[in-house]
């Protein structure tokens, strides 16, 4: 287990460096999120909406008041998807209290990268002491970078229609993210 731990330990320190160079320094996310002019105008709308803290999608039919999967709500669902064949949609992550970016959030995002690579080296440990090779290794946690896609941006691609740039973004960052954990991993993890 201590052996386990000092490879997520390493591992989370070089993901959390690795977001910080592709997010802070690199372009790789130049244009992962799009500025418009009417930034200001829009979220003045919505402040003045009364909106709640929380995730919207536009069109969607009311659901403030829906408590199960009923009838009349899943008609209503495909009665909207149809009249909204071909127009314009949106989804909006709302901070009705903003966003703070500080040594909180600094610390968080180390944790969460550490708990990351900690599950995958838990994982693949047995696989890791069976595979003889380098390249065999970081294979096995590149593949982990495709499970990671393949779950969150690709399938937000398909059933939340994100759009192909931010999902592309978003999908060559967690496959660098593995590859690189994945050189760290395969190095210490060998025989």
């Amino acid at each position: 287990m201590k052996r386990i731990l000092i490879g997520a330990l390493v591992g989370g320190a070089i993901l959390f460096i690795w977001s910080f160079i592709a997010w802070g320094v690199s372009p790789m996310h130049l244009h992962t999120f799009m500025y418009t002019p009417a930034q200001d105008s829009l979220l003045k709308v919505l402040a003045e909406s009364g909106m709640e803290t929380g995730t919207y999608s536009m069109p969607f039919v009311d659901n403030r008041n829906v408590h199960g999967m009923d009838t009349k709500y899943m008609e209503d669902c495909k009665k909207l998807m149809e009249e909204n064949k071909g127009k314009p949609t949106a989804t909006i992550f709302y901070l009705k209290e903003g966003m703070t970016f500080d040594g909180g959030t600094l610390f968080k995002g180390f944790l969460l990268e550490f708990l990351a690579v900690l599950v995958v080296c838990i994982i693949l440990a047995p696989a890791f002491v069976s595979t003889n090779s380098y390249f065999g290794r970081w294979w096995l946690v590149l593949l982990v970078g495709l499970l990671i896609s393949l779950c969150g941006p690709m399938i937000n691609y398909n059933f939340m229609g994100y759009p192909w740039e931010f999902t592309l973004d978003m999908v060559v960052d967690i496959f660098a993210n593995w590859a690189i954990v994945g050189l760290w991993l395969a190095w210490y993890f060998r025989k």
